[in-house]
């Protein structure tokens, strides 16, 4: 028996001695990749510096979920990342990429089309969208279910077209009391 634990207690002394001195940083907790074809441009008069994330809202509330990748990509988020960074890069795609990101709250559900074929429903969203090549970072906010990744365009200097993206979202740090 004394064998055993001591044959046990110089194997876990050997283990520790192997492992790399600093932990590396922990992988994302949700990543999602996905390709958008088209950019989604607001209609001329609304005055929006933005891509229309409503466009891909409103296909997936009446596709049941389907139609992504057309003029934006969306997706569940993770419980687990909310109060995390998170990260929308460019990883490929045709042109000048510039992509924004909706996190929605309140996603309507494809009743609320029928009921305001307008709004398709009152969305409730906190918007990163910067105008500058490649993707958005910042914080997950509390509350988000979904969100729909989509391609700016339309304004000279912006005219991609095949995105391809990633987004990774971290496990907020818990801070020490």
């Amino acid at each position: 028996m004394k064998k055993a634990i001591l044959i046990g207690l110089a194997a876990m002394m050997a283990a520790s001695l192997l492992s790399p001195a600093s932990a590396a940083p922990a992988p994302p907790k949700q990543t999602q990749e996905g390709t958008i074809l088209f950019p989604a441009v607001f209609a001329a008069g609304l005055g929006a510096d933005g891509c229309w994330a409503g466009l891909t809202r409103r296909i997936t509330q009446t596709a049941a979920g389907q139609g992504s990748g057309l003029f934006g990509y969306r997706f569940a988020v993770d419980k687990a990342t909310w109060g995390g960074k998170f990260a929308l890069e460019a990883v490929g795609g045709q042109g000048t990429v510039d992509l924004d990101i909706f996190m929605y709250s309140v996603m309507p559900p494809a009743e609320e089309v029928a009921n305001d074929p307008v709004n398709g429903g009152t969305p409730v969203s906190v918007d990163f969208q910067t105008r500058e090549e490649g993707g958005e970072t910042g914080i997950v906010p509390k509350g988000t279910t979904d969100a729909i990744v989509c391609l700016y365009g339309g304004v000279a200097g912006y005219a991609g077209v095949a995105a391809d993206f990633e987004y990774n979202a971290f496990t907020p740090v818990k801070k020490k009391k």
